[in-house]
């Protein structure tokens, strides 16, 4: 079933996730988000689209007068960077979704055929998770994004592993081929510098090549998160967007009571554990039956 768009009466419309008694929906046809009552069984429960991603850029072209700790003015540039590709996948989803520019493409330097369709995913995620995407890969967006005159996507949370693991662990490196292989979880596939000459020059088998890489970048991303997902403090509430007693950072509802205690410097809370993904909670004391979610991640 779904809803119809009270700007443009179309039924093309998608589900956005739940808020507390009301269903999110937006309209694929003229972009507009709006809400309607929902009526579900138990079970019935919309799971967060979460979706993790990484793109591969090219490279910037500049003139200069040497090579040893040059500073380049922006009036040194003469190209710009634009993205080679990208890939993504869905959380526990296993197709992997990726797309790349042509070799004409990449010699035109011309990447908005495949930012449309990165555009796309993103504007249909409630989470959006990357490894440093929030420092560059979704900031090197917007500005592509902006640059072809595009709107930006439907808000979303932001999850950056790079982030979380500097600020959570004390480790020798943070990035992610370091930690994948740490963990012994789907290593980052080896490349060199050439690929992305190569690449600029319009080679498709090294095209090819590299949308592979992205592709088990991505791969590699997933676990990872799932690796330190008891571990993130500010992860974006699950039971918020599903409007259901879960645990927050996985969606389960197998929470199972400690004999721990989480004591502040006025109050002291039960804390609970996920048997599903082991993240520690706290539940605050008012009667879960009065709706909504009543707990919250302390992992320490």
């Amino acid at each position: 079933m779904r809803a119809i768009c009270p700007d443009c009466t179309s039924t093309h419309t998608r589900k956005k996730g739940i808020r507390r008694d009301k269903q999110r929906w937006v309209c694929n046809d003229c972009r507009r988000q709006f809400t309607s009552p929902i009526y579900y069984e138990e079970d019935d429960v919309t799971f967060p689209k979460i979706l993790l991603f990484d793109v591969e850029t090219s490279f910037y072209h500049f003139v200069g007068w040497g090579t040893y700790k040059q500073f380049i003015q922006h009036y040194q540039i003469t190209q710009q960077q634009y993205i080679i590709s990208w890939a993504a996948k869905w959380l526990y989803d296993d197709n992997v979704q990726s797309d790349v520019v042509t070799p004409e493409e990449a010699k035109n330097r011309d990447d908005k055929r495949i930012l449309k369709s990165i555009w796309n995913l993103l504007d249909e995620a409630d989470i959006v998770i990357g490894h440093n995407g929030e420092r560059f890969d979704l900031r090197k967006l917007r500005w592509r994004f902006i640059s072809h005159h595009m709107a930006p996507p439907s808000p979303f949370r932001v999850l950056d592993t790079l982030k979380i693991a500097r600020r959570e662990f004390f480790a020798p490196s943070y990035k992610q081929d370091f930690l994948t292989k740490y963990f012994d979880l789907e290593n980052k596939l080896s490349t060199d510098f050439q690929l992305w000459v190569d690449c600029e020059a319009g080679d498709k088998d090294r095209l090819e090549e590299m949308v592979k890489y992205n592709r088990h970048d991505v791969m590699g991303l997933e676990e990872l998160y799932l690796k330190i997902r008891p571990y993130i403090r500010n992860h974006p509430n699950l039971g918020v967007l599903m409007d259901k007693d879960v645990c927050p950072n996985c969606g389960a509802d197998d929470i199972v009571e400690t004999n721990s205690e989480y004591i502040t410097s006025s109050n002291r809370f039960p804390v609970y554990r996920c048997d599903s993904c082991s993240t520690p909670y706290i539940r605050h004391k008012r009667n879960s039956s009065d709706g909504g979610t009543n707990i919250r991640s302390v992992a320490s």
